[in-house]
């Protein structure tokens, strides 16, 4: 996994930047007030005006070794994309991560 940005917490959402070979940007996550059902996303993923994707919350499944661990799940889809990816935004004590991997060859 990769670390393609940084965030914090804001009151409605996240706000902090995307910087990868390709891109440096700063992203907002805004909370959506008006979902309109339970598989409606929790967040739209933005920057300036442009819509960069959205975002659910999430939390493992906990195991014998580890607690439940909640986090943000991210799709990203754009015409500069070949097809949409997905990422992960972690918290951490004072701010979160946004994390990436390359999906597994089949």
């Amino acid at each position: 996994m990769a670390t393609i940005g940084t965030f914090k917490p804001t009151k409605t959402g996240y706000e902090g930047t995307i910087a990868t070979l390709m891109t440096n940007r700063k992203v907002r996550f805004v909370a959506n007030e008006d979902k309109k059902s339970v598989k409606s996303p929790d967040y739209f993923v933005k920057s300036a005006r442009c819509d960069l994707g959205v975002a659910w919350n999430e939390v493992t499944e906990p195991d014998d070794d580890a607690y439940p661990l909640e986090y943000i799940s991210v799709k990203f889809d754009g015409p500069e994309t070949d097809k949409p990816f997905n990422a992960s935004l972690f918290d951490r004590e004072d701010g979160a991560d946004l994390v990436w991997s390359r999906p597994k060859q089949k």
